[in-house]
């Protein structure tokens, strides 16, 4: 059963709770937070919060479930950065009652449960909040800032090996300057943007063989050639023990599922999203009940799956009806980037 969004589950009244920073974050530049085991938050953008709103019913299961909306404020005080948000009382009994002086900025140890696996988790969610108060003024004058709440795609697994994929051969960015058009266009035609339909921004892969995280941030991924993307998809799915093909076979799978449901909906034109492959890191759990995911609870009872695939991020998702004629010709979407995705992989098994 779908469960209610946040937004009109009857809760009216809310409560201050402590929120943090998200370690298993890998790519973006804008900061993703945890509300709760299941629930993550990210800042709030028209277009994409009314893409799900209005979500096709085909697309539901490959993308996020969208919990409402969450106004976040942050504490900066003796070198400390703390978050709290305002939720309603039924989300708030999900979260801790305290703020362990770990869940800051300075140091961030939640979601792992074996501080010797951290080695090898990147600190990319530290910067992105950083970015966000330096460069984009969050927060500025102790303003709160609003923020989207969607599901945690990690939340199921005991290690998640995480990839992100920036989807699509050229950018969409109608209100940029012509400098940072020139910029962007100039990223993707130096990338496997143009060639591939895709990019990597991002992964973090746990080894079973030295029980830590290898983990390459976006700049890495830019300076990939197809070879070279080719063996990072190798790099991702070996568990430090043996190549997953296993995995590999399934994500396959679940991709062209999903390349099904993209050539049939005709209610948006999708932009520049990006693909999350998620798989379980830990090479003893097997699980693999979940073909189609199913609607998460807030607390930690979630269906087990052992690989995932969605799409996120959607600031750039336009309506069919509010499309240009450009936009309608664009070829720029995100399908031949699922396909090439998809012929990548069967080569690898």
């Amino acid at each position: 059963m779908y469960m209610p969004q946040v937004g009109v589950m009857g809760e009216t009244e809310l409560e201050r709770v402590a929120v943090t920073p998200f370690v298993h974050q890998v790519g973006g530049h804008t900061c993703v937070l945890q509300v709760t085991p299941n629930v993550i938050c990210k800042p709030y953008q028209e277009n994409e919060a009314l893409f799900y709103i209005n979500l096709p019913e085909g697309l539901r299961g490959f993308v996020p479930f969208y919990r409402g909306v969450i106004n976040i404020s942050c504490d900066i005080s003796n070198s400390c950065i703390k978050f709290y948000g305002e939720v309603p009382k039924g989300l708030a009994r999900f979260i801790p009652e305290t703020y362990e002086e770990e869940d800051t900025l300075t140091v961030i140890d939640h979601g792992i449960q074996d501080s010797d696996c951290k080695q090898g988790l990147r600190d990319w969610s530290d910067q992105c909040v950083r970015r966000q108060i330096d460069r984009y003024g969050y927060w500025s004058e102790g303003r709160s800032q609003k923020f989207i709440m969607l599901e945690n795609l990690v939340a199921p697994y005991r290690f998640p090996c995480v990839m992100d994929l920036k989807m699509g051969t050229s950018h969409r960015s109608p209100d940029a300057s012509e400098a940072k058009r020139r910029m962007l266009e100039e990223r993707w035609m130096s990338t496997t943007s143009s060639s591939l339909g895709f990019r990597m921004c991002g992964i973090q892969v746990y080894k079973n063989n030295s029980k830590s995280y290898v983990s390459h941030d976006k700049y890495y991924g830019r300076g990939l050639d197809k070879s070279g993307v080719k063996n990072e998809m190798l790099n991702f799915f070996h568990d430090g023990v043996s190549l997953r093909k296993d995995v590999i076979a399934s994500i396959v799978t679940k991709l062209r599922q999903m390349l099904a449901v993209l050539e049939t909906q005709c209610a948006f034109k999708l932009f520049s999203c990006s693909l999350l492959i998620l798989y379980e890191g830990d090479s003893d759990v097997t699980n693999d009940s979940r073909d189609v995911p199913m609607a998460p609870s807030f607390d930690t009872n979630v269906p087990s799956s052992s690989n995932d695939v969605r799409l996120i991020d959607f600031a750039n998702a336009i309506g069919i009806s509010s499309c240009s004629k450009e936009d309608l010709a664009s070829k720029a979407g995100i399908r031949f980037g699922i396909q090439s995705l998809v012929d990548l992989l069967e080569e690898i098994i």
